[in-house]
């Protein structure tokens, strides 16, 4: 039987930990707002709900090519994360925030290739169908009811993210350029934890 309790578990702190999308949330939404992230955040949650999707669907057969693919996706994910904590300390060198919503910060590619190369969301994905799904039940209710959990899961702690984000907007504005580079070393952690 599915442990609907450990697999909820797993998922809410996969889901609300610091990771490159929350952290893109989070400097979004003290950039632009709600509003101004909700195509990153669109485009993140939708990839989201692809990948889990496709991981409960594919799940043999993903165990078995994974092995093969993971150090592309870790180098290709970690250069992205690069990308993203050059971006936050350009953006907090700027005075006009629409600048860089012109630029494509705050896009649907941008969420979605987020996610594409996030390995957080891969390995969450990936172990939530093979530690609580697959062992005990191959039927598609199953897989969707995963898929569904994780992606609303995913979508809540992204909204808090770009809430909370939006929360500190007037110390942001106030210190930018420290917060900005604060955030991108976090973001510059991610990349050098995912090589590990």
């Amino acid at each position: 039987m599915i442990d609907y309790s450990g697999m909820l578990l797993y998922l809410a702190v996969s889901a609300f930990t610091p990771g490159p999308n929350n952290l893109m949330c989070m400097y979004l939404g003290a950039t632009y707002g709600l509003k101004g992230s909700r195509r990153f955040i669109t485009g993140s949650m939708l990839s989201v709900l692809v990948k889990a999707l496709l991981c409960g669907l594919l799940n043999v057969a993903l165990a078995s090519v994974i092995p093969a693919v993971i150090p592309y996706l870790k180098w290709a994910g970690a250069a992205y994360m690069l990308y993203l904590a050059y971006t936050m300390v350009r953006g907090g060198l700027k005075k006009d925030p629409a600048v860089g919503e012109k630029q494509g910060e705050s896009t649907y590619s941008a969420g979605i290739l987020l996610q594409v190369l996030n390995m957080k969301s891969w390995v969450s994905a990936i172990s939530v169908f093979s530690v609580y799904v697959v062992p005990y039940t191959t039927a598609l209710w199953a897989v969707l009811l995963g898929a569904g959990a994780m992606f609303g899961l995913l979508v809540a702690a992204s909204l808090c993210w770009c809430l909370f984000g939006r929360a500190i907007k007037n110390v942001y504005s106030r210190y930018k350029l420290p917060i900005s580079l604060l955030m991108a070393a976090s973001l510059v952690y991610c990349a050098v934890t995912a090589l590990m």
